[in-house]
């Protein structure tokens, strides 16, 4: 009986191995004949997912930089607010970059399989109105951060057999994610606090200048 357990938990072993072993590429080749350069062995369902995961960076860079170019108008004039939002569209692009660097780390071929063309749908028609409000631009970063944070923790599922690989998503981007959401809220709660008691245009003006210029000087 126990030779019968100890066999059946070695075949469960193996194929445990083997099935996380079938994941991984760790034999390829990228060069020539003689076997140079070699990848480093990686998950593809990790690679694959990160792979996925660049554009949705991208096109958070390009709403950001959308909602900036807005702020930085003449007619709009507040240049805290497209401060605020150009420094994060440079922070989901630098992630990205951190992703497309590590793929090149780890030997993975990175092909015509990676898209970067940006989806105008990802700005949703409310953000395409002339009157795009402060609270309506914090709303739509916070709801995008959201999702992109989401979508992370998706690639950090598919990465959980890739140590290293989760490991990159989980510190620093996961980290720099979450700091990202609660400074977005923080903000979000500021603001409203700010116009609690200035429901006139007047006073909604003041407000807006106000908030505008603590976010200019980073002391929000």
């Amino acid at each position: 009986m126990e030779r019968f357990l100890l066999a059946t938990v070695l075949i469960l072993g193996c194929a445990a191995t083997l099935e996380v072993n079938f994941n991984f590429h760790c034999d390829g080749t990228n060069g020539d004949a003689t076997g140079f350069p070699k990848e480093v062995c990686y998950n593809r369902h990790c690679t694959k997912a990160i792979k996925s995961h660049i554009k949705n960076e991208f096109d958070a860079a390009f709403l950001y930089m959308h909602m900036g170019a807005y702020f930085a108008q003449d007619s709009v004039a507040r240049p805290g607010l497209a401060k605020f939002m150009l420094e994060s569209a440079s922070e989901e692009r630098s992630h990205a970059i951190l992703m497309l660097d590590y793929l090149n780390k780890r030997g993975v071929p990175i092909s015509q399989d990676l898209s970067f063309t940006f989806n105008e749908t990802t700005i949703k028609d409310e953000h395409k109105k002339e009157s795009l409000t402060v609270l309506l631009a914090l709303e739509a970063a916070v709801t995008m951060e959201m999702t992109v944070t989401n979508q992370i923790h998706h690639v950090v599922k598919e990465c959980q057999h890739d140590f290293h690989g989760a490991d990159v998503f989980t510190n620093p981007i996961l980290d720099e994610q979450h700091e990202g959401i609660r400074k977005l809220q923080g903000a979000i709660q500021e603001y409203k606090n700010l116009l609690h008691g200035h429901s006139q245009p007047e006073g909604k003006a003041m407000v807006d200048f106000i908030f505008d210029q603590k976010l200019l000087k980073e002391s929000l």
